[in-house]
């Protein structure tokens, strides 16, 4: 629980504590104004910032930064500006106070952290900043960088054109914090409730992609590390936002807290992408594209969950030498086939995150609380051994809307599928209204002729027509509309900006090219509370690949049992992957190689298997390699009156395989079976009640 000292006692807890007590944030202001200021990374200030009264909880977080402190505060302090107050802030960087020779030049110029920034009554009623970022705010006319800086241009009163103001500071910048987050799944008693089985087709083969569950005991450590400002009524130039991070993070953490987890095969999940890229040339393209840019064509993608990624800064920066490329026909992708089925892998899970908070929670839940749900994922780009999506209420005790959502997905509730079954067509409208002006750019361009030079307009003709020609590497995908802006901005910067009218114009001629690049925050809400930041959210959405995925729900929603009749041996091996704990198995006749696919999930993941098989010849050598391996053997003796012909497999006491098939090559990959999967609680514990009658008539007989 936060709460706030000196502003009507707001007590906030959760995420939503985050949100609400962001740094930087205007809490409150009219005759006086109240702003949470925190000590920043690179930046000095003229007095000693305290922020908070007490502490209720400190902790470490070294999977973010060695040392990296986090404090949960008894009470959080504003600073108070009042007319009358002589409370006065500044911020400026280490360099520019240290450094006499510092120079301003471009290159800092194009980074999204301001130099300096001051507080006061004055800039929070009639503040000024920099177009280019580098005055976050500040109370002077003139601008406090003039002396040091290479972009300055003389205006008719003898100031700089590209500082500006007067402005109020809440008109300037929508804040928001950006939140690091970790959850970790509970340890005694963490037993879960499944609700769901993922089953998708690929070349109309069916497999078992992942699966949902339910648990009470989640533990979630969660801080903001940073603020982010977003461009509101600020004329910023090529760029979206300005960002500090502080040095301290502020947060909490929790223990057995509500969430639904999605757990993937990820080998099947792989299969499931690489089905799609060859099946979908558009979310290849996409996908090729984003991961082009991204990682510059590296041989390795990685990425880092914990603090401020810079792959996106370099990424925005090398687009608008991708475009120069492309125009010129000179780009070249290397879009290898593994690293492009794993980024599309990643781009899935981390949209599909989005889309149940921003797009199915929304939709449930009461409004007021939506921002106390978070997500968090596990995923090998992140050097993870699991793929997992956590969705997780962020209140100690939870509101319970979570556990219902879990119950709906298994009854197959009628509104949660109307939700399920509208989100594609949600998002091929949204397509259709945000990317209409790709197929009349011409026309679209032409309205803007006499308002702004032709060099501009043709070369927005030439960015589009060259990108979606057949012989592009992407033709069908795009170039983000704020990369084209700055792109241009850059190239014609004296014809764009000679004078405040015709900014304006450069300004609405991007407003009305295509807004949505294969996701954005009014489809698949990507903005606020995602784990990265907003340099490098476009790059890892795709709406186009969440829309397929969603389309599976028809063959899994609802349902209890599953019937397969071929690729038993593949299902086979979905299940074991999905194991965490124990894999009970009943099989007259199991092969070498059944026993090969336990040991390397037993030795995976520290599992419990036990198996139940005949005490014959033609099992010996599969027992002997099973026992190497440390698996638990049940040998039944084949000369016994009533012989053993019961067929299952028990997954962690929640999914179970059934029928006809012994566990060998033969029964799973030759013969004509049948089989049932089933998360059916009763038939499960049925089973569990014969396995343990088997286990307890035949120990003895070891």
């Amino acid at each position: 629980m936060m709460i706030m000292s000196e502003y009507s006692g707001t007590k906030r807890s959760g995420i939503q504590a985050l949100y609400t007590f962001t740094p930087f944030k205007l809490l409150f202001g009219k005759n006086e104004y109240g702003l949470i200021l925190v000590p920043i990374v690179y930046n000095d200030t003229n007095e000693n910032i305290n922020w908070n009264v007490g502490i209720a909880d400190i902790f470490h977080a070294p999977y973010y930064k060695r040392d990296f402190k986090v404090v949960l505060p008894k009470e959080i302090r504003p600073y108070i500006f009042a007319s009358s107050s002589r409370n006065d802030v500044e911020y400026r960087n280490t360099s520019l106070l240290r450094d006499p020779s510092y120079i301003i030049d471009k290159e800092k110029a194009s980074k999204p952290f301001p130099l300096i920034a001051r507080y006061n009554h004055t800039s929070l009623t009639n503040g000024y900043y920099c177009k280019y970022g580098l005055v976050l705010l500040h109370s002077r006319k003139q601008c406090p960088l003039a002396e040091k800086c290479k972009l300055f241009e003389r205006d008719e009163n003898g100031g700089c054109k590209y500082y500006d103001g007067p402005m109020p500071y809440e008109r300037l910048y929508t804040v928001f914090p950006h939140i690091v987050r970790r959850v970790r799944e509970g340890g005694i008693g963490n037993r879960k409730m499944i609700s769901a089985l993922i089953i998708v087709k690929t070349r109309n083969i069916e497999r078992i992609l992942g699966k949902i569950e339910f648990s009470d005991k989640l533990i979630m450590e969660a801080f903001s590390d940073a603020t982010i400002f977003y461009a509101k009524a600020a004329d910023l130039m090529y760029k979206d936002f300005l960002w500090v991070s502080y040095k301290d993070g502020i947060g909490f953490r929790l223990n057995n807290l509500n969430g639904l987890i999605i757990k993937f095969n990820i080998n099947t999940l792989e299969d499931y992408v690489s089905w799609l890229l060859r099946n979908n040339s558009e979310i290849r393209d996409w996908l090729c594209t984003k991961m082009s840019i991204y990682f510059d064509n590296k041989k390795n993608i990685t990425l880092n969950k914990f603090g401020l990624s810079h792959k996106g800064f370099a990424a925005m920066d090398r687009f608008e030498g991708v475009i120069d490329s492309i125009i010129d026909g000179k780009f070249k992708e290397r879009c290898k086939d593994d690293n492009l089925t794993l980024f599309g892998s990643f781009i899935l899970v981390h949209t599909l995150a989005h889309v149940i908070i921003s797009n199915v929670i929304d939709a449930l839940v009461k409004s007021n609380i939506s921002s106390d749900y978070t997500y968090y994922i596990e995923h090998p780009v992140f050097g993870d051994t699991s793929t997992t999506i956590y969705i997780v209420e962020t209140i100690y005790g939870g509101f319970g809307y979570l556990k219902n959502i879990s119950n709906m997905i298994s009854a197959g509730d009628s509104t949660l599928r109307g939700i399920l079954n509208n989100l594609p067509n949600i998002y091929d409208n949204h397509e259709r209204r945000s990317n209409g002006s790709l197929s009349n750019l011409r026309q679209i361009v032409s309205r803007f002729s006499g308002r702004l030079d032709n060099d501009i307009l043709n070369r927005v003709i030439d960015i589009f027509d060259s990108w979606r020609t057949t012989s592009s590497p992407f033709p069908n995908s795009f170039p983000i509309n704020f990369v084209v802006r700055n792109y241009l901005g850059k190239r014609f910067k004296s014809g764009i900006n000679k004078d405040g009218d015709t900014r304006q114009t450069f300004k609405d001629l991007i407003a009305e090219l295509p807004l949505c690049w294969d996701g954005c925050n009014l489809c698949v809400g990507m903005d606020k509370g995602c784990m990265f930041g907003p340099y490098d959210q476009p790059f890892l959405i795709s709406r186009k690949v969440v829309s397929e995925f969603l389309k599976t729900h028809t063959d899994w929603f609802g349902k209890k049992d599953f019937s397969f009749t071929n690729n038993l041996y593949s299902i086979f091996k979905d299940l074991i992957n999905l194991a965490e704990n124990e894999i009970k198995i009943v099989s007259p006749w199991i092969g070498k190689e059944i026993i090969d696919d336990l040991r390397a999930v037993k030795e995976e993941k520290d599992l419990l298997i036990t198996v139940v098989c005949l005490d014959d010849k033609k099992n010996d050598e599969a027992i002997k390699e099973a026992e190497k391996a440390g698996i638990r053997i049940i040998k039944v003796p084949s000369s016994v009156e009533g012989i053993i012909h019961a067929k299952f497999m028990i997954i962690d006491d929640s999914i179970a395989l059934m029928g006809s098939a012994n566990l060998t090559i033969n029964g799973l990959k030759k013969n004509v079976e049948t089989e049932i999967v089933t998360i059916d609680p009763n038939k499960i514990e049925k089973l569990l009640q014969q396995f343990h009658e088997i286990v307890m008539k035949y120990e003895l007989h070891e």
